[in-house]
C-alpha cells in the first residue's frame, strides 16, 4: 500500500464529527483484493449505502458522498466539508458502518 486516509473521528479543533471513508492506493493493486472489497461492501449490514470504487485510487464511502463528489471526484473536498457540516446524524451512522465494515474485513469478511 502506498499510502492511506480515513478520517473516523472527530475534528481535532471543532470536535464534530466527520463523515467517514477509507480511501488508498496499491503499489500493486489486484482482481482478488478488488473482488474481496466489493464483496465486502456488498454483505456487511450498514445503516447507510456504500460503494466500493477501484481507479487509481480505491475508496469505500457512503454512496452519498461519492454521488456529491461527482463522476470522476472532482467534487470530493467540497462534499465531505458539505455533508460533516450540514449533517452529524449521518457522519455519525457513516462512523458506525464503516467501523462494522473494517471488523467484517478483520474477520475474514468478503468473499475471495
Amino acid at each position: 500500500m502506498v499510502w492511506m486516509r480515513s478520517p473516523m473521528e472527530r475534528h481535532p479543533i471543532y470536535g464534530y464529527r466527520q463523515v467517514s471513508f477509507a480511501s488508498w492506493r496499491f503499489e500493486e493493486p489486484s482482481d482478488f483484493l478488488k473482488t474481496k472489497f466489493e464483496s465486502l461492501v456488498q454483505d456487511t449490514p450498514t445503516n447507510l449505502e456504500w460503494r466500493f470504487k477501484a481507479a487509481r485510487n480505491w475508496m469505500i464511502a457512503p454512496a452519498r458522498l461519492v454521488d456529491q463528489a461527482g463522476q470522476g471526484g472532482e467534487f470530493f473536498n467540497e462534499a465531505v466539508v458539505s455533508i460533516t457540516e450540514h449533517d452529524q446524524e449521518f457522519c455519525a451512522s457513516a462512523e458506525e458502518d464503516l467501523m462494522q465494515i473494517l471488523i467484517t474485513l478483520e474477520e475474514g469478511g468478503g468473499k475471495s
